[in-house]
């Protein structure tokens, strides 16, 4: 059985996490009568996509600093949030960018801690 090497783990999670971008744009704007959801209060949704996103992106990309990775997230998710407002029957919550940039830089720090496993990054 042949084992992932260490470069083609890192290029799964960078277009892993890439292809959750749009996702979270999808997610994010999508009329309220659309959404299927998971059952979980709606910041740990937000909390466990933002941390899952950035730790492939984290993984995936080594050469760019996790700071850039976790200030994109977060602003990203302040536009969502901002453009929610325009979505029938979503609404834009501060609370729901803090859940999202927090998950991000959890992702961030979670990928750290594992580095020693992993190598490099």
């Amino acid at each position: 059985m042949r084992s992932i090497r260490e470069g083609d783990l890192r290029s799964i999670a960078r277009w892993a996490g890439l292809a959750c971008l749009p996702a979270l744009v999808w997610l994010s704007w999508i009329p309220k009568a659309w959404e299927v959801r998971t059952g979980a209060v709606g910041q740990l949704e937000h909390l466990v996509a933002y941390a899952g996103t950035a730790g492939l992106l984290a993984l995936g990309c080594p050469r760019v600093p996790a700071w850039r990775i976790g200030l994109g997230l977060a602003i990203l998710a302040g536009i969502l949030e901002i453009g929610q407002v325009w979505v029938p029957g979503r609404t834009a919550q501060v609370i729901d960018v803090a859940a999202s940039a927090g998950g991000a830089f959890l992702g961030l720090a979670a990928r750290t801690l594992a580095g020693s496993r992993l190598g490099p990054g």
